[in-house]
């Protein structure tokens, strides 16, 4: 049956963004004469031929990442608020400065940008690792919490998370351009594997209850069986027909 994009539309968002952020990084370095991603590092393609492919990259990877960890603030519930609010914040901090890394660079002011630039490029990386690991931590001991309802994310998608920062450190040791494009690679990867989890799970307004809708055929059917039956009885604005539309 149709998903209600209404409610997943922020898992919409940020495969979306992954998407555009991978394309168009990988056609900006594609399009760059002579660009060696062992040779170079991401940034660099801010002033090459492609630029305003990487520009439009970041710019639309960093703004559609919001709306995404919001949601998923809302659905890692009562496990960890202080953590769970942390993680929300430099996960949103961090998307603003991926979407400042877009900023095509003004060669007037060259000094000034590469010391901007090389700023929000630092958080973003940084900032990437320190929501994740947040986040996984969050995922990992959700099963564990009693009042948790949320999604029951798998244990390989938080030790995925706590893994990148071992790339990381391994990064600002080396400055190695290679590392710089896996850790990237990694972040949205894990961004993408976090949104189709989300979007798998269809959460049934009963407390401590969460399913898989191909899981339960039978079920489905009833609830569109359901709905059909409270249509032709003109009750289509009642509150619990509503209230089926919403989680079916």
């Amino acid at each position: 049956m149709t998903v209600k994009l209404n409610h997943r539309m922020e898992c919409i968002f940020a495969i979306f963004g992954v998407f555009v952020m991978a394309t168009l990084t990988f056609l900006a370095a594609y399009f760059t004469p002579k660009y060696d991603p062992f040779q170079c590092t991401i940034s660099s393609l801010g002033y090459g031929r492609a630029k305003s492919l990487f520009s439009i990259a970041l710019v639309v990877g960093g703004s559609l990442g919001i709306p995404f960890f919001i949601y998923l603030e809302r659905e890692l519930v009562n496990i960890k608020e202080f953590i769970r609010r942390l993680a929300t914040g430099a996960s949103i901090f961090t998307s603003v400065c991926i979407a400042l890394c877009g900023i095509i660079p003004d060669e007037t002011y060259h000094d000034i940008f590469f010391a901007f630039h090389g700023l929000v490029m630092t958080v973003a990386f940084f900032g990437s690792c320190i929501y994740i690991t947040l986040y996984s931590y969050l995922m990992y001991q959700g099963p564990k919490s009693k009042l948790y309802s949320g999604p029951i994310f798998k244990k390989i998608l938080a030790y995925y998370g706590f893994s990148l920062n071992g790339i990381l450190i391994l990064f600002f040791v080396t400055f190695s351009p290679i590392l710089e494009w896996i850790l990237f690679i990694l972040i949205l990867i894990w961004v993408l594997i976090t949104a189709i989890a989300l979007l798998e799970f269809k959460f049934f307004n009963i407390a401590g209850i969460y399913f898989r809708r191909k899981n339960y055929p039978e079920a489905l059917k009833l609830f569109q069986d359901s709905l059909e039956i409270l249509n032709k009885l003109d009750l289509s604005e009642h509150p619990i027909t509503k209230t089926i539309k919403e989680n079916v």
